[in-house]
C-alpha cells in the first residue's frame, strides 16, 4: 500500500531536493573553468620556485586523481633527488633522511622549541635545487621554495608542527628535490 504525502512532508521534500541542487551547484567546476590541468602550468609549478600558481591548478593537485598521477610522474622525471618511504621497521622520530647525494637532518633550535632545522646537504656543490616537495601518505603536497645552497649546504627553519617539517619528519612520505 502505498501512502500519500502530506502537505509538510510534500514541503520538506522539495526543500531537500532544493538543498540538495544548492550543494552540487557550489561543489561543481564553475564554467570555463578547465577540469584539466594545463601541462605547462604543472611544469612550473614543480621547477619555478617563483610560479604562483591559480586556485584551479591548486583545486586540481588536492581533488583531481588525474593530476595527482600526472604531478607524481612529472616530479618522478625530474627531480635531481629523491627520498622514498623509509623502511617499515623504522619507528618513532627521525634524525635524517638520505638517498644518493643528499642528505637531510633534523635539530631542534635552541632559541624556540617549536622550530626544527631542517639541513639538507647535497654531494654534487655546484648544484643549485630550488624547490622540495613533500608528498605525505594520504597524498597531500607540500612545496618549500629552497634558499641558494653554500658549499652544498642550506638550512630552514620551520615550525615543529607545520605540515612540511612533519612530513619530512614521516618516514611513511616521499620526498622531492629539484
Amino acid at each position: 500500500m502505498v501512502s500519500k504525502m502530506t502537505t509538510a512532508q510534500t514541503r520538506l521534500a522539495a526543500a531537500a531536493l532544493d538543498a540538495l541542487g544548492a550543494v552540487d551547484d557550489v561543489l561543481a567546476t564553475p564554467k570555463g573553468s578547465p577540469s584539466k590541468a594545463q601541462p605547462q602550468a604543472l611544469y612550473a609549478y614543480a621547477t619555478d620556485p617563483s610560479y604562483q600558481p591559480d586556485a584551479t591548478l591548486l583545486r586540481l593537485l588536492h581533488g583531481d586523481a588525474r593530476t595527482q598521477a600526472d604531478f607524481q610522474r612529472l616530479l618522478e622525471n625530474t627531480a635531481s633527488y629523491y627520498i622514498p618511504r623509509m623502511a617499515a621497521a623504522s619507528s618513532g622520530e627521525i634524525g635524517a633522511r638520505e638517498t644518493d647525494g643528499l642528505k637531510i637532518q633534523f635539530r631542534a633550535s635552541k632559541a624556540d622549541a617549536g622550530q626544527v632545522y631542517a639541513i639538507l646537504e647535497i654531494a654534487d656543490i655546484d648544484a643549485q635545487p630550488k624547490v622540495l616537495f613533500v608528498k605525505h601518505p594520504d597524498g597531500h603536497l607540500d612545496r618549500l621554495e629552497l634558499p641558494a645552497f653554500r658549499d652544498g649546504r642550506v638550512q630552514l627553519l620551520l615550525e615543529g608542527d607545520a605540515s612540511a617539517m612533519k612530513g619530512l619528519m614521516d618516514i611513511n612520505a616521499e620526498v622531492y628535490v629539484r
